[in-house]
């Protein structure tokens, strides 16, 4: 699939004045966020919709982003019907136990459709508490947009933020798979330096 019109977009940033510029180029009444509950409240305050999807577990703020219909939603090839049916099945499950299916945000099938973009930065590291400052979450976000490039776009700091204003602007509220592919590849040497420098610091334990 060459251009993925960008709707249904998850968000988890601890700096939420990152998300700025790209409110700008984005539609409030048709973009949908989901994400952490920090990021949430910033963009319900810029007037987008927006749902808090921090499910599971958190350990003091240890884990909060590892959720299962999150990754389902990152990972569904759409172009694979047996994914996109196991999508909308997964939400329904997920969903019809929790309390959440009673929220008023969107109509149900909204939780059941490939996300189009994710955009997650990560925290940054502690020398002097690591690993206790070692992003989990974000790190396994990335990776899963990263392995699913040709489905959903990504960005992960100001500067590919910026990269991805200046391709919907470009496509008329698009990104092209040539973008997603390159962001892809940032992503991966973003990560793999992140990997070299968590390492250093597990070696001085």
């Amino acid at each position: 699939m060459d251009k993925i019109i960008v709707t249904n977009i998850f968000a988890a940033v601890s700096d939420k004045s990152v998300l700025d510029p790209l409110l700008g180029v984005l539609d409030s009444t048709s973009a949908r966020f989901w994400g952490t509950e920090g990021t949430v409240q910033h963009l319900q305050q810029k007037g987008f919709s927006a749902k808090s999807v921090v499910a599971g577990f958190d350990f003091d703020g240890r884990v909060k982003s590892l959720d299962k219909l999150t990754f389902a939603r990152i990972l569904a090839d759409r172009t694979n019907r047996k994914h996109l049916n196991e999508l909308e099945r997964l939400s329904h499950v997920i969903l019809s136990k929790s309390e959440e299916s009673q929220r008023s945000f969107g109509q149900p099938q909204d939780d059941s459709e490939p996300f189009d973009l994710v955009i997650v930065d990560l925290y940054p590291l502690d020398e002097k508490n690591f690993p206790e400052s070692m992003d989990i979450g974000g790190q396994a976000l990335i990776r899963a947009a990263i392995k699913n490039y040709k489905n959903v776009a990504l960005a992960f700091d100001k500067e590919s933020i910026g990269d991805l204003v200046s391709e919907i602007r470009k496509n008329n509220g698009s990104i092209s798979l040539q973008f997603r592919k390159s962001q892809a590849k940032k992503s991966a040497r973003f990560i793999s330096k992140r990997c070299n420098l968590e390492l250093r610091l597990i070696t001085k334990i």
